[in-house]
């Protein structure tokens, strides 16, 4: 299963002037934990959830100056995230997304590691769709046991290879081996995140006997390099 059989396609969104008070009141009426907020070209800038919104309730502390000195930028942004009174002041900017031929198990494994309910999906730039757990429980729970024929090593590599090309948060220069049906990955990634995925990635296609994981995490590698 991919993640556009599964995912939400009628997705409400918000901009960044979007009043607070309207972006709770959305949120509160549909019943949803979070809103993407797209710019005026219709690209997603940044989520609004229920976390960003809770923080505005927490009693704000005199900080001692040397937290000023250490931490100055992130307590602006938090300070902003806790007064400010539209959904660009109080939004998430760094937004995970991912894109609608993602194998299903791999966005499970992104909404577990990243501890986030809902994630926007993303085709050639555009909101084309969002995937929430409550969307992943009903794929799951819905889907038969999976059993696939053993195929070759070589086919094992292109499906690989076709899955990364197909994630523009995937590492471009990974290199691919398969020896008796495993699957082993060589190559830096920026996240552990982006690790975890790509094994969950490799452990999602047919007839993939092991992952042999490899991959190092370097932080400051750009994604999708």
């Amino acid at each position: 299963m991919r993640v556009r059989d599964n995912m939400t396609r009628d997705v409400m969104t918000v901009t960044p002037t979007t009043p607070i008070h309207q972006v709770a009141s959305l949120m509160a009426h549909h019943g949803v934990s979070g809103l993407p907020v797209l710019d005026e070209k219709g690209a997603v800038v940044g989520i609004v959830t229920e976390a960003d919104l809770l923080v505005r309730q927490k009693p704000r502390t005199r900080m001692s100056w040397w937290r000023l000195f250490l931490d100055g930028e992130r307590l602006a942004r938090e300070f902003q995230r806790a007064v400010g009174t539209t959904a660009g002041e109080v939004m998430t900017r760094e937004v995970i997304s991912i894109g609608p031929d993602l194998p299903i198990e791999a966005a499970a494994a992104i909404l577990h590691e990243q501890k986030i309910r809902r994630v926007p999906v993303v085709a050639d730039g555009a909101l084309v769709g969002i995937l929430s757990r409550g969307d992943l429980v009903k794929a799951l729970a819905g889907a038969p046991p999976r059993t696939a024929a053993p195929i070759s090593d070589a086919r094992l590599v292109e499906a690989m290879k076709a899955g990364l090309a197909a994630e523009p948060w995937a590492p471009r220069s990974l290199v691919v081996e398969a020896v008796a049906g495993v699957l082993t990955l060589w190559g830096l990634v920026g996240t552990q995140a982006e690790r975890a995925a790509l094994e969950t990635m490799a452990r999602s296609i047919p007839g993939v006997a092991g992952v042999d994981n490899q991959l190092v995490v370097n932080p400051v590698l750009p994604s999708g390099m």
